[in-house]
């Protein structure tokens, strides 16, 4: 399991039975002399990271989670650059360096899952950035299952909005109880079902674990 330390993926690691590993997220600190934010050379520490975790043994299945802490929504026309960068670039540097190792590590004949935050389309106001990431870790997905296959290993995404969703979505409803599921229960099985064997001529594909929220 590569993963941010994110307290909402613990029970997802632990009800898989996987091998928890974090990846390097960017702090940011605040330089109050300048007014202006400070971050580390995260590219360096991505990269050595990267190098270090690419040489482990190989297994059979790798599950990547890059899931930063949450901030409040917000529109993205008055966001600043730095909070963009911060909301998206940062996050998806973190996506290429975590599916980067897992195409190291996973075995001929295995399988790679993203979990990846999506907003239901009909909840993203506000949401763009981590819309944006999800897109981005679909193309990736299914360029990694064509670039991946000869070595039969399946690539695959299972898409969640579990800490995006509203506390009281707007109408329509989602068509089915339990929106927008629990990431122990409905994540979880959806990605014991992506690394089960009953897959093995599915690859490329994106499961939306949403409870029937985005119809799509």
């Amino acid at each position: 399991m590569v993963a941010s330390p994110v307290d909402a993926l613990v029970a997802m690691v632990s009800a898989l039975g996987a091998t928890h590993v974090s990846v390097p997220m960017c702090p940011v600190a605040f330089d109050a002399q300048n007014g202006a934010e400070v971050a580390w050379d995260h590219a360096a520490e991505l990269q050595r990271w990267r190098a270090e975790m690419s040489d482990g043994a190989k297994v059979d299945a790798v599950v990547v989670a890059v899931w930063p802490h949450v901030l409040a929504p917000s529109p993205l026309l008055g966001m600043s650059t730095s909070e963009f960068a911060r909301r998206t670039e940062w996050p998806f540097a973190g996506w290429i360096a975590a599916l980067g190792v897992a195409v190291n590590r996973c075995a001929d004949g295995g399988s790679i899952v993203a979990v990846v935050e999506r907003p239901s389309p009909i909840d993203s106001a506000g949401w763009a950035p981590e819309s944006g990431i999800a897109d981005a870790v679909e193309a990736l997905i299914r360029s990694l299952a064509r670039s991946e296959g000869h070595r039969d290993v399946h690539a695959n995404a299972v898409t969640t909005p579990s800490r995006l969703a509203p506390s009281h979505p707007i109408a329509p409803f989602s068509p089915l109880a339990g929106f927008p599921g629990r990431i122990d229960v409905e994540v979880t099985r959806a990605v014991e079902m992506m690394i089960g064997p009953g897959t093995a001529g599915i690859t490329g594909t994106v499961v939306h674990a949403d409870c029937g929220r985005s119809w799509r």
